[in-house]
């Protein structure tokens, strides 16, 4: 599910980069997270931090809501009881 995850909000952030018509070096300069971690976190092979995820948003002139707008929510939703099993 983690991986899973990592790649859907890099697919989120790509998406709403690219409508922007941002490049990935456009979005470091704005968020000054640098351009290799943000084509890591695109791709989902690096976790992103909150500070990081915010610095995006914002220069990204985006809300979390858009950037955890996931097709396939179910797959995310925790299920506390079975946790508890």
């Amino acid at each position: 599910m983690c991986n899973d995850f990592k790649k859907d909000l890099g697919i989120n952030i790509r998406k709403i980069r690219q409508q922007k018509k941002m490049t990935q070096e456009d979005l470091s300069l704005e968020s000054t997270v640098s351009r290799s971690h943000i084509a890591m976190i695109e791709a989902g092979k690096r976790d992103i931090t909150i500070s990081a995820l915010f610095k995006i948003s914002r220069a990204l002139n985006s809300n979390m809501q858009q950037i955890f707008d996931f097709d396939d929510v179910e797959k995310y939703k925790f299920n506390i009881e079975k946790f508890y099993e």
